[in-house]
Formats: structure tokens, C-alpha cells, sequence
């Protein structure tokens, strides 16, 4: 948390309880009080010189989000890039799997016990910073892990991988059924880390991995528009619809990408990564995989967190990869990336950072870095309107930025 000074309150008391913290020269000050009305109180500690204070600071303001303090500010108050909402996920574990509703107003997040030993999802409110727990995953004989929540198109429902399993919550009612399932290397080669389900940009076409090695896509109903048998092939590493859930793109091991018409059952393109360097394909696979606004493109990261990269669908030559500002043996670093809703830009999570880029020609955007604190940044998702972004990473904080102007931002949290 790099500041001098940082404001958090405490939504779950019966009065919200406020805090303040402040670098005064070598001292850290803080000055605490319960409801609006509540008497300060005032406390501090000389840490010695300044740099020791901001770290104390960081400190002390990082275990209090831990224990359900927030970070609030008024998107009316709030400039581009900085943050509406900044907490800690629950149970001090990643934010990785991590979604935010179409209109901006509320995170989902799941969270794995400590040593793997059931989950949980909750719902955090943007505006308010309260949390809710909806579902709770019991331990089993085997460790738990959530890989995915993903909110469906009203956000009445959420969409969760758990291990192998692919179940939709329905939070009207609490109630969760089965969409796909699998027991890795029992019923199906797939690994969970790595192939996971994601929808299209209207959230109507889902897909899914299931038992026997087979990919699916499903209709809002359920009903398979599109079901492959993969196991003939390399283990899959990755997969994901296009904008309009016409297309379907997947990556193997050895490289290879098809990519299939959804609707016919037809694969249409099928195309090796484009790697520029001489690597052994065992570590330098499509780690993510996806397509730009277009569909004339897919965007994908590969080897140890390399990328993004775009590659032309028809030809399957690189069109354009960020380069590594320090090295000429590999790309730049990125762990997550997501498109504007309008198309023209893309953020990609670094370390701490989330960076702007022209979705074309993959240059920077004037306005860099996003500080976030959320460490390898994996999730980066902007609300429907383009106007938040959210981001979620191995840190376990939890940072809502406002990525675009105009009263559409300050709407969405009213």
C-alpha cells in the first residue's frame, strides 16, 4: 500500500467503525471512532524515520483489511485509475477467482480454506464494502479448491469451478446443480488449473469440460450447442468462446490451436502458437487463451507467464506481443488480460500493476501503471459499462479502479 495515509472503515459493526492512519515524519498516528458520531481516539508509534513508518503503515493497513476493513471512496470523487474499493478476500487466501457484476456494483469471490480444506463464495458490495457469504463447500476426502466464479448475464446466478466440477448458484435461492463434472485422470485428462469454464461476451453461451475428455458448449439453458471428444489429442491447456459465442477456440500441448464454429460443429482453423524463440514444448504451452473484440484475432498468453500476444485467426501469424523491456528471450510479463467492453482497449495484470493497451497494436496507453497491490495480477475484469475495472491476484487484495470518465461510473455505484 504505497501512501502516507489511508482512511478504512469497518461495514460489519452495528456502527460502522472508522480508522485512520497517517505518517507523521518517523511516526505512524492513527485515529479510530464508531459511527459518524463516535469520539476519536487517538494513538500512535515512532517508528524512527519515514520509510519505516510507510511500512508500518502498510502493514498495520493490510491486517486490518483482513480482519473486514475496506477501503471506500466516492466514484464522484475518484480519478481515473485510482481505486473505489479496495479489501482483502476472505479467509486470507488468493482473489484470483474473482468476478465483478455486469453493472459494477457487486465482486464475487472464492476462497479456499486453509490447506485446501473446503470454500466459500461471497459477494462484496462496491458501494459499501459489506460482505455476504452465499455458499460454503464442505471438506471432502480430497483438498478443494475453487478455480472459477463467474456471474451470469442478470448477476442472479454465478457459475463456480470447483476441482473438476462445473456448478451453476443460484442466489435467489442458495440452491447449486451440477453443469459438468469430472475427475481429473479418473474420467477425464483434463487439468482444472489450467481449463476452466468462461462464457461469451453476452453470458448466454457457457463453456464447459466434462467427463470422458469431452468440451461443450451449452445454451442458456444448458443444452449442448457444440459437444467434442478430445481424447485422441494432447491434453487441452486452455480454452474460450469468442464475443459472440460463434466461435470456439482451444490449445493443446505441442502448440496447436483449432478453433471451431459452434454451431455447425466445424473446425475451421487450426494453426501452431507462434512462438519466436526455440523452446521444448513441456513448460512453454498457451497458458490462456482468448478473442479479441473483432473475432479476426486470438489473443493468448504462452510460456512462463509470457504474453499477451495476437495472432491472426485465418493464418495463424503473430500480429503483435509485448516484449520483455529487459530481455530478447522471451515476451513481456503478464498473468491476466481483459478487453474494454467498447473493444479498443486491453488491460493486462502484471506484479502489483495492471496495464492500459491499445487493443490493435498492443502499445501502451498515455496513462501508466494501475498500482494495485494484488501481486500476480490473474483476474482483471471490466464492469459492462467499461467504466470499473476489477482485479484480483495471489496477494488476496481485492481492487475496484475506475478505468473510464463521465457520470456512467458515478450512476453505476448510486
Amino acid at each position: 500500500m504505497d501512501t502516507d495515509e489511508i482512511t478504512l472503515v469497518h461495514p460489519g459493526f452495528p456502527k460502522p467503525k472508522n480508522v485512520r492512519l497517517w505518517v507523521d515524519g518517523g511516526w505512524l498516528r492513527r485515529e479510530s471512532r464508531t459511527g459518524a458520531a463516535g469520539t476519536p481516539r487517538q494513538s500512535g508509534k515512532d517508528h524512527g524515520s519515514p520509510d519505516a513508518a510507510r511500512c508500518a503503515l502498510a502493514k498495520e493497513g493490510s491486517k486490518r483489511m483482513h480482519d473486514g476493513f475496506v477501503l471506500l471512496r466516492d466514484p464522484a470523487e475518484v480519478a481515473f485509475g485510482e481505486p473505489v474499493l479496495i479489501c482483502a478476500a476472505p479467509n486470507r487466501c488468493s482473489s484470483a477467482a474473482l468476478d465483478l457484476h455486469p453493472e459494477g456494483h457487486t465482486v464475487v469471490v472464492g476462497t479456499t480454506f486453509q490447506r485446501a480444506d473446503g470454500a466459500e463464495i461471497h459477494l462484496i458490495d462496491v458501494r459499501t464494502g459489506i460482505r455476504q457469504l452465499v455458499h460454503t463447500e464442505p471438506p471432502g476426502t480430497r483438498q478443494t479448491f475453487l478455480h472459477t466464479v463467474r456471474f451470469d448475464a442478470d448477476g442472479r446466478g454465478v457459475v463456480y469451478a470447483l476441482n473438476g466440477h462445473t456448478r451453476y448458484l443460484d442466489l435467489d435461492t442458495g440452491t447449486s446443480r451440477a453443469l459438468a463434472s469430472y475427475e481429473e485422470g479418473r474420467t477425464a485428462n483434463f487439468n482444472p488449473f489450467r481449463v476452466q469454464p468462461s462464457w461469451d461476451r453476452a453470458r448466454s453461451r457457457l463453456l464447459v469440460f466434462d467427463t470422458g475428455d469431452r468440451v461443450r458448449v451449452l445454451d442458456d439453458s444448458g443444452e449442448p450447442l457444440l459437444d467434442l471428444d478430445v481424447t485422441l489429442r494432447p491434453s487441452c491447456r486452455a480454452g474460450a468462446l469468442s464475443p459472440s459465442g460463434r466461435l470456439l477456440a482451444l490449445a493443446f500441448d505441442m502448440h496447436d490451436i483449432e478453433v471451431w464454429d459452434v454451431d455447425s460443429g466445424r473446425r475451421v482453423h487450426r494453426h501452431p502458437f507462434p512462438f519466436p524463440f526455440d523452446r521444448s514444448p513441456a513448460g512453454c504451452g498457451v497458458g490462456s487463451l482468448g478473442f479479441d473484440p473483432t473475432e479476426r484475432y486470438l489473443i493468448a498468453n504462452g510460456g512462463y507467464a509470457e504474453g499477451p500476444c495476437l495472432m491472426a485467426l485465418d493464418t495463424g501469424r503473430l500480429a503483435w506481443a509485448v516484449p520483455d523491456p529487459s530481455r530478447t528471450d522471451r515476451w513481456g510479463t503478464c498473468y491476466g488480460w481483459s478487453f474494454s467492453p467498447d473493444g479498443f482497449q486491453l488491460a493486462a495484470g502484471d506484479r502489483g500493476t495492471v496495464c492500459l493497451r491499445d487493443a490493435a497494436t498492443g502499445a501502451k496507453a498515455p496513462v501508466q501503471p494501475f498500482r494495485t497491490g494484488t501481486g500476480r495480477t490473474h483476474r482483471v475484469v471490466f464492469s459492462d459499462s467499461g467504466e470499473l475495472l476489477a482485479c484480483g491476484g495471489d496477494s488476496g487484495s481485492i481492487v475496484v479502479l475506475r478505468a473510464g470518465g463521465g457520470p456512467r461510473a458515478v450512476q453505476a455505484l448510486s
